[in-house]
């Protein structure tokens, strides 16, 4: 819709600068076309930080569930060990009684040989592997800390590229902002010399039309005072012309505005294609009818058509609602999806999932608003 619009604004732009010449006006021809352009760039530059944030959103929340993860596994070693130590004090000291336990105390009491052998025997295969065991939970919990603190490093880095994305993003939407200003600046612009080109039009076309009158009056005097009488013979002149009125002149073409969404579209139909889509695949840039990102899934959804309507920024310029219904379109400045009830919506997430059904209040940053089609 965009690019047709800036066909149809290019072609204007051309055309009046054409008539101006032919007029000697003198008008310039206005440059709103180039920005235009660069605003549905700088909108697509947008997006693209907009899917790039969404990524390592998702990297960021894997990460830091894999660390939670390692925590838990930490704690539980940790309690293990614990547990070891605490059951091979109180065997020792539930055995032979003493409340600690040396080589004198172990064969103290020994009736004969074979009961000394017995014991010593018996002591060191418990000790030393109720030992062993406390050993190896000790280099596994350590290993876990070694693990933790790579995790904790790929976390810090995914967080700075989060920061370093969001001011991107930031900085892209402050370019958005201002070329859209401009370009609003710019067509008010050029619909005040649409207006001074059509008075030029309707005051040359009246000076002609006078003209033309006063020429075939001057004739038709001529005619009247020279001319010969047919009483013998001679030649009648012809009768002037009738002046023909001016030609109407066509109205001004009005400066373009931004389409106004319709409150037309029937919520039901368009949850119904949301979830005809369910499963399908992500790919950036797509509108169907077998991959979508998430502008053109939303756009399929609205209109029934292979299509895209805008990009997310265009979006969040609609009418907002405090009550969404089922069919309202969810959207922040980098992500958009089809709202279905009860707190979720279906959207196409990302290149690993497609398209899914997903809560709005688990969204990104949750900063998503409603708006209505």
């Amino acid at each position: 819709m965009r690019t047709a619009n800036t066909h149809k604004n290019m072609a204007r732009c051309a055309a009046t600068a054409t008539l101006a010449c032919v007029l000697g006006l003198g008008l310039a021809a206005p440059a709103y076309a180039d920005t235009a352009s660069d605003l549905a760039a700088a909108r697509t530059k947008l997006e693209q930080i907009g899917t790039q944030t969404q990524q390592i959103y998702d990297d960021l929340a894997t990460q830091t569930q894999a660390l939670d993860q390692t925590a838990g596994e930490i704690t539980q070693k940790q309690q293990e060990i614990a547990d070891g130590q605490a059951k091979l004090s109180t065997y020792v000291a539930g055995e032979y009684k003493t409340g600690g336990l040396s080589l004198l105390q172990v064969l103290t009491g020994v009736d004969d040989l074979s009961d000394m052998l017995n014991r010593l025997f018996y002591y060191g295969k418990v000790s030393d592997k109720q030992a062993q065991t406390i050993q190896e939970v000790k280099e596994l919990k350590q290993q876990l800390t070694d693990k933790q603190a790579e995790q904790e490093k790929n976390v810090a880095t995914t967080q700075k590229k989060v920061d370093e994305l969001n001011a991107q993003q930031a900085e892209a939407q402050s370019v958005v902002n201002s070329l859209d200003s401009q370009l609003q600046a710019e067509l008010a612009a050029e619909a005040q010399a649409n207006a001074a080109l059509q008075a030029g039009i309707n005051a040359s076309t009246a000076e002609k039309a006078t003209v033309s009158n006063d020429t075939a009056g001057t004739s038709e005097n001529t005619n009247k005072g020279g001319g010969t009488t047919n009483d013998g013979g001679g030649n009648t002149p012809a009768p002037a012309p009738t002046p023909q009125p001016p030609t109407p002149a066509p109205a001004p073409a009005p400066a373009p505005t931004p389409s106004a969404p319709s409150q037309s579209v029937d919520g039901g139909s368009v949850v119904s294609r949301a979830y005809s889509k369910l499963g399908y695949a992500y790919s950036w840039g797509g509108i169907g009818p077998n991959s979508f990102d998430c502008s053109g899934f939303v756009g399929y959804c609205l209109t029934g058509r292979y299509c895209r309507l805008g990009t997310t920024v265009d979006f969040m310029g609609w009418t907002r609602v405090s009550d969404p219904q089922p069919g309202d379109v969810v959207v922040n400045s980098y992500h958009t999806g089809i709202y279905i009830g009860n707190g979720q919506m279906i959207h196409a997430s990302d290149y690993k999932t497609g398209v899914i059904i997903s809560s709005v209040a688990a969204g990104m940053n949750n900063n998503y608003i409603f708006v209505r089609y």
